[in-house]
């Protein structure tokens, strides 16, 4: 068995087709869907992009003890470290290079190059601003030369997500001349290829056909790049076309997942590679009257952090076991670190004794829950200067840690999935014993101590004395 495994930056799991919205266009992702366990309750662990890339190249929970930047220090095995040495041809393929420290062990590597075709070609004075510079997420110099880069793409076609997918689509095509067949056999060993996109994450760049496809004859300003703040910057107009915007640059992603997807069967592989497809986290486009994923000051430093609601936590996950798998929907919780020991139980190698994740294959097979509780988080690593909020998940509760930034919540998530009707304060008793709960969970996965007994207090109550900028 091969296992392709494709990871698409910034994706919510309720602008997909397959999570039942109708005016998304995701037909190829949808088509996998047919063939998947859908996890409807796939919950991002660390948090954001690079963080979450260390759960799941490793298996564990990251963000208790190492900051984005933080080497291995916990003597992880990496997911394709152990695939190498159970006998598999190991290959990354991206244009994204987020936490290359956690990406070691692959036979192949190859980052694409994020330049447009024809960025030369365009002076500074041909470039225009979409919206006003205040709306807009960074400084001016470098947001001109974002809008200078889309201006010169040639179409979709030299865009991220087109480059990536097809450059993987190559190197399938490519294998049976470039790697040895196992002796004695005539068959070539497996294969497992690792894919990664920064689409469909801003800017919203793609051609404008995409874009009409959601809201043609739109006139106003563009939020392209917005600014990471409350989104009182933004009129319903805008932000309504922001979606709009999102949603085309999804779809520009879904065609060319397609495009690889098109090669698997084409090169005679589908009945024996499993395709996983997913992604590190979503996006807040105005809920919660939020739009991003963290505080930014004018200079695109964070400075502040906010819960990680269902809109921005809740990215998908699609597993596709040739003959086991047909479009089911799972509704037990699982996260980033189940990825790594699913994969290598869909294998049959051995799990490293440094993986926290747990397979999914017992809920994949008969529906048996693995984990009775989710958590999603930024690094803790910042602690001793300001504790970020965390979301503590059950099957039917949300429960958010303020930690020094944000006050302590608590949502019944069957009765309001959209997270919006706190009752914690009508409901302290369940909320405690909650906290508790997150703290167990916390000890289970060898939180470091020290950021164990500055989060023990209950409830958090949100600091006045915060520094102005952290590292996140």
């Amino acid at each position: 068995m091969n296992i392709i495994l494709i990871v698409s930056d910034t994706v919510r799991f309720d602008y997909c087709g397959f999570s039942g919205n109708t005016w998304i266009k995701t037909r190829n992702l949808d088509r996998l869907a047919e063939k998947s366990a859908v996890m409807t309750k796939f919950y991002s662990a660390s948090f954001p992009t690079g963080p979450m890339r260390k759960d799941l190249l490793s298996g564990r929970f990251t963000f208790p003890y190492t900051a984005w930047q933080g080497d291995r220090s916990h003597g992880e095995v990496l997911m394709a470290e152990a695939l190498a040495e159970a006998g598999y041809d190991t290959a990354f393929i991206g244009d994204t290079n987020n936490s290359p420290q956690f990406r070691l062990g692959f036979d192949y590597e190859e980052i694409i190059p994020v330049t447009s075709k024809f960025f030369e070609e365009i002076s500074e004075s041909q470039v225009r601003l979409h919206s006003e510079l205040r709306q807009c997420r960074m400084p001016e110099e470098g947001l001109r030369k974002r809008i200078r880069n889309a201006m010169g793409w040639d179409g979709d076609e030299d865009q991220r997500a087109a480059r990536t997918m097809r450059q993987a689509a190559k190197w399938l095509a490519n294998r049976r001349s470039r790697y040895n067949i196992l002796p004695g056999t005539g068959k070539q060993k497996p294969f497992f290829l690792y894919v990664d996109t920064f689409d469909p994450h801003e800017p919203w760049d793609m051609p404008q056909y995409y874009t009409d496809l959601y809201n043609p004859g739109y006139r106003g300003n563009e939020l392209k790049d917005p600014a990471y703040e409350p989104a009182n910057y933004a009129t319903k107009a805008e932000i309504e076309h922001m979606r709009c915007l999102y949603a085309a640059k999804l779809t520009m992603v879904d065609r060319w997942v397609g495009h690889l997807l098109d090669a698997v069967e084409l090169s005679g592989l589908a009945d024996d590679t499993t395709i996983i497809f997913t992604s590190d986290h979503g996006f807040y486009l105005g809920e919660h009257n939020l739009i991003g994923k963290v505080l930014l000051d004018r200079q695109d430093v964070i400075c502040g952090r906010w819960p990680l609601y269902d809109c921005i936590g809740h990215p998908p996950l699609l597993v596709s076991l040739p003959g086991e798998t047909n479009g089911r929907r799972h509704s037990e919780l699982c996260q980033p670190p189940d990825v790594m020991p699913t994969i290598l139980d869909v294998l049959d190698v051995p799990l490293p004794p440094t993986v926290q994740g747990k397979s999914l294959l017992p809920m994949i097979r008969s529906g048996e829950p693995v984990r009775d509780c989710a958590v999603t988080s930024p690094t803790y690593v910042q602690d001793r200067e300001v504790c970020s909020p965390t979301c503590f998940r059950t099957e039917e509760r949300l429960y958010v840690y303020g930690g020094d930034e944000w006050e302590s919540e608590l949502y019944n998530t069957i009765l309001d999935p959209a997270e919006e009707q706190n009752i914690v304060d009508s409901n302290q008793e369940e909320a405690h014993s909650l906290h508790k709960k997150y703290i167990e969970f916390l000890e289970e996965i060898g939180c470091p101590d020290s950021s164990l007994e500055l989060r023990r207090a209950f409830p958090a109550r949100k600091r006045d004395n915060l520094p102005h900028r952290k590292i996140i």
